[in-house]
């Protein structure tokens, strides 16, 4: 999974980092020669994807922040640490974290001095880097953070709760021989099709992000939101000394469950019910399954666009 975050980051900051090629299974319906014949891919809103859950979002201050003490929450801080997993052991980092919990209240909210008080043992768990810095700014979060959330909060309400009608996506995948994408509704039980796309220098190619599979996923965006806030602020006060994950928001799109791991997938994202432009096809397979009709029909759409049409 930290691979994945890792592609995800690098693909916000440079560009495409996947494959040279990526496919899309499909049944022949109504739309199979429309959308070639336009070269156009859709991008299907994602409240309409095949896991009910694709994209929900929810607003919770109180897992971040206790609103009455203003001080912040055990969990938050846990979450914060993750930004130094890359400087100390993974040992070091869970018992960073259990200092934690030990300093924080019932109520699972930690107040700054008591995090001060254990920052002689974080630092000597963390020794290649200046930890001082770190603690001092999340001691100060608290009073920075509202006005941080006030100044996002109309597209945090637009892009969040809305999200599922907003945010567009275009399911692709790595490999054009997964027996259960042809043999459920993808590939029409081996009756549909698989267009293999060279994505190397599509126009649209930096809005393509491997999906991350999980058994855990973080639906509240002031969470997301606010990570992403921290991260960018910790990586200018340490003078890229730790680097930021600028990809929380995006995240919320790119996280499936485990159970859907199989196949391996990429999203073209953007905006929801989009007709954008296609990548080019480099050869189309057809099902075991296919009909005579569509076989020849697809014959000739392949000959006179010059790409390769292949039988499994």
């Amino acid at each position: 999974m930290k691979d994945i975050i890792k592609i995800i980051n690098e693909t916000v900051e440079y560009g495409y980092r996947g494959p040279k090629y990526l496919y899309k299974y499909r049944p022949f319906d109504k739309y199979t020669y429309d959308m070639f014949d336009k070269n156009y891919v859709f991008l299907c809103m994602a409240k309409n994807l095949d896991d009910e859950q694709e994209c929900e979002t929810s607003i919770d201050y109180q897992k971040f922040l206790d609103l009455e003490s203003n001080n912040l929450k055990a969990f938050a801080l846990e979450k914060i640490m993750d930004y130094l997993s890359g400087y100390t052991s993974k040992e070091n980092l869970e018992e960073a974290k259990r200092l934690i919990k030990s300093v924080s209240k019932k109520d699972g909210s930690v107040r700054p001095n008591f995090l001060l008080d254990i920052y002689p043992q974080l630092s000597d768990l963390f020794p290649n880097i200046d930890i001082a810095p770190f603690i001092n700014y999340i001691v100060d979060i608290p009073l920075d953070l509202n006005e941080d959330i006030k100044n996002k909060m109309e597209d945090l309400v637009i892009i969040g709760y809305k999200a599922r009608e907003l945010v567009g996506i275009c399911s692709l995948t790595e490999s054009n021989c997964i027996d259960r994408m042809w043999n459920e509704n993808y590939g029409g039980s081996e009756t549909g099709y698989c267009i293999e796309y060279d994505v190397s220098d599509y126009e649209l190619n930096k809005y393509i992000y491997p999906v991350v599979y999980s058994d855990e996923r973080e639906t509240n965006i002031i969470l997301n939101l606010v990570n992403q806030i921290i991260g960018e602020s910790i990586c200018s006060f340490s003078n890229n000394q730790i680097k930021a994950d600028k990809t929380h928001y995006l995240r919320q799109f790119l996280i499936k469950h485990t159970l859907w791991e199989y196949q391996r997938e990429w999203r073209l994202i953007g905006e929801a019910n989009a007709k954008v432009i296609a990548p080019k096809i480099k050869a189309i397979y057809l099902g075991k399954n296919v009909t005579e009709e569509n076989k020849n029909k697809m014959t000739e759409y392949c000959k006179k666009y010059n790409i390769d049409l292949i039988q499994r």
